[in-house]
């Protein structure tokens, strides 16, 4: 039977890609004469990087998308050149706010009180933020294919770009310059679409459509967010830069899990634009949510049981403690496979998303302060899974309340149940009983 590449599935193999490409990056660092401390400077350079675009980026580019196939008399041909005009003006407002707050910025959050390489920072955001949308102007016009391609290819360079002066045994810094080049090299095939298919003009009306559904996105995605990136900051302002990378190359979790998650949420957004395809939307969720599952979770605890051995032969030695970091964060797969948040972009009811947020920011604030002085950077990890169930939690008993779905439309809870316990207590043998 011949696989046909679904916006879903390309979607999914393109978020794939991306982390496969780093996480092969992660390990030639490892087998070069980098220092750790060296790797730590890298890993630094791109958790900043994420952490001061993550959550108005997410939030416009998932904005965008409920609009893409709306009706109305606002100029289609417009819409995607406005969304990137959109996006360069947020992108600009960050690089200016980084170099105004380097300096509290550094001396709050970063043990060596340095932003690292701040330049190249501003200069790799303005580049790789609106690159961001090629990948989704591909799933809005149905080119799937193109989106697997673009990944394969994209990345690929990526690599190379940052993986080949680590061999040749040149400083880290050579690895952020290949890293800004391929940047660069996305930003101008952005361009290269743009001139050729759409038209250069700027939609005003549609510029507003777009901030008013976007506004609770980008609040929710900094609440929500900011939990890992409340986790980095814990980490960086009490240990030293070999211990962030530790915790950097740990606190992962299953790549296929979030992945695959994200990228089939954000591709059924533009389904619900179609209001009399409710019911068969929640179908699709169910139904794919539940084959992800079947998959996943028995992936997951495989992971467990043989990421103790993998991670010294993957990386070396001194990643050892990064394996019980990494299993923590399997865990998550528990509320990542739950889609409540999907319906309610959807449906546009975004404010609960936002509220849900908030809870989960708090609740990973105080128990990673907690937890932190019990276990350490394993304390940490906990508190997110934790803080993420809680906001999954919230988020299904709204859709109930305000939309009268309840979880059983959308997801197979019963199965997704049982695999979670089954989940908890394989890792309960490995952390407790066999390491």
């Amino acid at each position: 039977m011949k696989f046909k590449i679904t916006n879903i599935s390309a979607l999914q193999l393109f978020q794939l890609i991306r982390f496969v490409s780093l996480m092969i990056i992660g390990v030639v660092f490892t087998k070069t004469q980098l220092e750790i401390q060296e790797i730590g400077e890298y890993e630094q350079f791109l958790f900043l990087a994420s952490g001061v675009s993550f959550f108005w980026l997410n939030g416009l580019i998932r904005g965008i998308l409920p609009l893409s196939k709306e009706e109305g008399q606002i100029e289609s041909k417009s819409r995607f050149f406005s969304a990137f005009i959109l996006l360069s003006f947020f992108t600009l407002i960050c690089m200016g706010m980084l170099v105004l707050l380097g300096k509290p910025i550094s001396e709050t959050f970063f043990s060596t009180n340095q932003v690292p390489e701040l330049v190249l920072l501003s200069a790799y955001l303005f580049f790789s933020v609106p690159a961001s949308l090629v990948e989704y102007y591909f799933l809005i016009r149905n080119e799937s294919t193109k989106i697997v391609w673009y990944g394969v290819i994209s990345f690929l360079v990526m690599i190379l770009l940052v993986g080949v002066p680590a061999i040749l045994g040149l400083e880290i810094i050579f690895s952020l310059y290949g890293l800004l080049f391929s940047a660069f090299l996305r930003y101008l095939f952005l361009w290269f679409l743009m001139l050729k298919n759409e038209s250069l003009s700027v939609s005003f009306p549609f510029i507003k459509k777009h901030l008013k559904l976007s506004s609770p996105l980008i609040l929710s995605a900094l609440l929500s967010g900011s939990a890992q990136y409340v986790d980095g900051f814990i980490v960086t302002s009490r240990f030293d830069d070999g211990t962030f990378a530790v915790f950097r190359y740990g606190a992962r979790e299953l790549p296929l899990v979030i992945l695959l998650a994200n990228a089939f949420s954000n591709a059924m957004l533009p389904e619900f634009g179609i209001k009399q395809n409710l019911n068969n939307s929640l179908l699709k969720i169910k139904a794919e949510s539940n084959r992800m599952s079947n998959f996943l979770f028995p992936l997951s605890a495989a992971l467990l049981l043989s990421s103790h051995l993998l991670f010294p032969i993957v990386f070396n030695d001194q990643f050892i403690e990064s394996a019980s970091i990494f299993n923590i964060y399997l865990l998550l797969i528990t509320s990542r496979l739950l889609f409540p948040q999907t319906v309610l972009i959807g449906l546009r009811k975004v404010s609960f998303i936002a509220k849900a947020s908030l809870l989960e920011l708090i609740v990973n604030v105080i128990l990673s302060l907690w937890f932190v002085q019990l276990w350490g950077i394993a304390g940490i990890a906990y508190a997110t899974v934790l803080a993420y169930l809680a906001e999954k939690i919230f988020l299904v008993i709204a859709v109930k309340n305000q939309l009268n779905i309840p979880v059983t439309k959308y997801q197979n809870i019963s199965v997704h149940l049982i695999y979670s316990l089954f989940l908890l207590f394989v890792f309960y043998l490995v952390e407790f009983v066999i390491f």
